[in-house]
């Protein structure tokens, strides 16, 4: 389960900080040390180390000063919060217990309720569960008093302190009362309106769930942070509750929404470069599919997330052998220091020292084998890699050469139609009308006869051009896709029965898409409309096609009878495969949402742009 990270926007520093500096510069002596300390607050997340200077001066400002205990408790407690974020806990306790003493002394309920809460922060990092929680535990007291007192800044805290509480709790495996501490974080956070609070609690409330395999629940609660990051426009907070509602469903085995959710995480942390994310989507699928039988998908994601550990390992294997390193030199010269200390034992030393060389050289021996062996198994995995990429390769072209075959057909088919069947039907017509004139036709049904010949030919030319011209739209070739689909849609609902609603974003802006994709596209739309006519007794149809920078997305929708999927037989799904086979051939997808009696959704989306990162690839 992936950790929440709540995702800021971050400005330009270098422009603030001159700014603050400025402001600092031209204020009274009086002042300086209070503006200090806001601006080492302000630039707390966005220029952490501007901030941790700011605050030390103000420190050492405010220690130079008598009756300055507030700003010297303002100040450590901003040392501590900066230290826990690098990861100096040591340096974080060191300044956060004296800002509890001075905040004791001047009997600042809420100071005493900060510093607790950072301190619980730290013994958390430490893997020191029970001291966090006694911390957590001791700022929910005076957090509570500060309330009863009135102080309303003491709302927020508090429902922070029962989420560490939980946390700790989970941490030692007290499941139950870690559920009880979530909930009141929850409710004391939605009490107040705070939605950052809430969906700590919420999805620590998931994460839970997940522990003790609780799907159903699990899945409801990252529903919940779903909703709040998207209102929130948080696309990490996104992708991590995409990342978990994976797992849930995982485990409630819907295996299908599960591979759905991953892909929303994959996506969005692509977008993101959140490489830790991806990396857990990685696994996520791998198990999803090894859980599932389906062993070859399985070991492609594997693939992928080992790829991704490949750095790791070699860090980590660098280490193990400075540890060998540095373990053998201490018994080298431990054996050095017991033969120059006791000359009577040489001997008895002389064997312990030939002991450890042996031991040492073992070691070293078994790591470097340990390391050829995975030498040769990335290497054999490398090239495992670069011919499933060549088969890929030649998949492509397979599928190029057959969509350009088609094409280069239908563009044959519909000139031969328009160029000779056409020009027959023009002649036949011709010769109709010469023959009625020479005939001189005397009866009523010799005259009707004769124009019901005229009017089949005129019949049987329109349809000959209406079929050249869907085989070959001269509106795509020289106008591009947006007006070759009006031009299609405007001709397939000629009574008024069938309402077509056509919604194009985006198509003129960057220029013409390249002609294969457009001619694929629209095939694919040809495709989906047609079959709505033939199958979906729909009375409205919504097509969008929407181009963005990175993406091209056609959305297809009716509110006909629907269809199941699953239940189409051999022959039914032919032109679905037909359809995603073209969108994979651009490198795109479709994504059918279908059920019968409620319509069809069909939604296309093509890359626009190919190149993708190594691990992102």
């Amino acid at each position: 389960m992936a950790s929440r990270v709540l995702a800021q926007a971050v400005p330009a520093a270098s422009p603030l900080i001159d700014s603050l500096t400025q402001r600092r510069a031209q204020a009274p002596d009086t002042a300086r040390l209070r503006l200090l300390l806001a601006d080492a607050n302000a630039l707390r997340t966005i220029e952490p180390a501007e901030a941790k200077r700011l605050a030390a001066l103000a420190l050492q400002q405010a220690k130079a000063t008598a009756r300055h205990e507030g700003p010297q408790q303002v100040a450590l407690l901003l040392l501590g919060r900066l230290a826990n974020a690098e990861g100096d806990f040591a340096a974080a306790a060191k300044s956060l217990m004296p800002a509890l003493r001075l905040a004791e002394q001047r009997q600042d309920l809420l100071g005493q309720g900060s510093a607790c809460l950072a301190l619980a922060t730290t013994n958390k990092n430490l893997k020191q569960f029970a001291q966090s929680l006694q911390y957590a535990r001791r700022a929910q007291a005076v957090l509570r008093q500060a309330a009863q007192a009135g102080d309303p800044r003491a709302a927020k805290p508090l429902a922070i302190a029962f989420n560490n509480s939980g946390t700790a709790l989970m941490e030692q495996n007290q499941l139950a009362a870690a559920r009880a501490d979530f909930r009141i974080s929850l409710q004391k956070a939605r009490a107040l309106g705070d939605s950052s609070v809430a969906v700590l609690a919420l999805y620590n409330l998931g994460g839970l769930a997940l522990r003790q395999k609780n799907g159903p629940e699990a899945y409801r609660y990252y529903r919940q942070t779903l909703a709040i990051d998207k209102a929130e426009g948080n696309e990490q907070g996104q992708a991590e509750s995409w990342l978990n509602l994976g797992d849930a469903l995982a485990l409630l085995h819907r295996t299908a929404e599960a591979e759905d959710a991953y892909r929303h995480a994959l996506q969005l942390a692509r977008r993101q470069r959140a490489l830790p994310i991806v990396r857990v989507v990685y696994n996520g699928f791998a198990t999803l599919y090894e859980d599932g039988n389906q062993p070859a998908k399985a070991l492609q994601w594997q693939k992928r997330f080992q790829s991704l550990n490949d750095s790791i390992f070699q860090q980590e294997s660098a280490q193990q052998v400075a540890e060998l390193q540095t373990k053998y030199d201490t018994e080298k010269k431990e054996a050095r220091n017991r033969l120059q200390a006791a000359r009577l034992r040489e001997q008895q030393q002389v064997i312990r020292r030939r002991t450890a060389l042996l031991w040492a050289g073992a070691l070293v021996a078994l790591l470097l084998a340990g390391l050829a062996y995975l030498w040769v198994a990335r290497r054999r995995l490398r090239r495992e890699v670069e011919f499933a990429e060549e088969r890929q390769a030649l998949q492509q072209q397979r599928a190029q050469a057959v969509l350009e075959a088609e094409e280069t057909e239908r563009r044959r088919i519909g000139s031969d139609l328009h160029d000779g069947v056409g020009q027959l039907l023009t002649a036949a017509k011709m010769n109709l009308h010469a023959l009625g004139d020479e005939l001189r036709l005397s009866t009523t049904g010799q005259q009707a006869m004769f124009q019901n010949a005229l009017d089949v030919v005129d019949e049987s030319f329109r349809e000959v051009r209406s079929i050249s011209h869907n085989l070959l739209p001269n509106a795509l070739i020289k106008r591009g896709l947006a007006q070759a689909v009006r031009d299609f849609l405007n001709k397939i609902a000629p009574d008024g029965h069938l309402k077509v609603q056509l919604e194009v974003v985006g198509l003129d802006q960057g220029g013409r898409m390249p002609a294969t994709v457009e001619n694929v596209v629209f095939r694919v739309i040809q495709e989906l409309v047609q079959n709505i006519l033939k199958h979906a007794r729909a009375t409205e149809i919504t097509l969008q096609i929407i181009r963005s920078a990175d993406e091209l997305t056609v959305m297809v929708e009716d509110n006909g009878v629907g269809f199941d999927p699953a239940a189409l037989g051999e022959d039914a799904g032919i032109g679905l495969k037909n359809i995603e086979s073209r969108m994979a051939y651009l490198g795109g997808r479709a994504d059918f949402d279908a059920a019968p009696g409620r319509g069809t959704t069909v939604t296309l989306a093509v890359p626009m742009e190919r190149s993708i990162a190594k691990y992102l690839a």
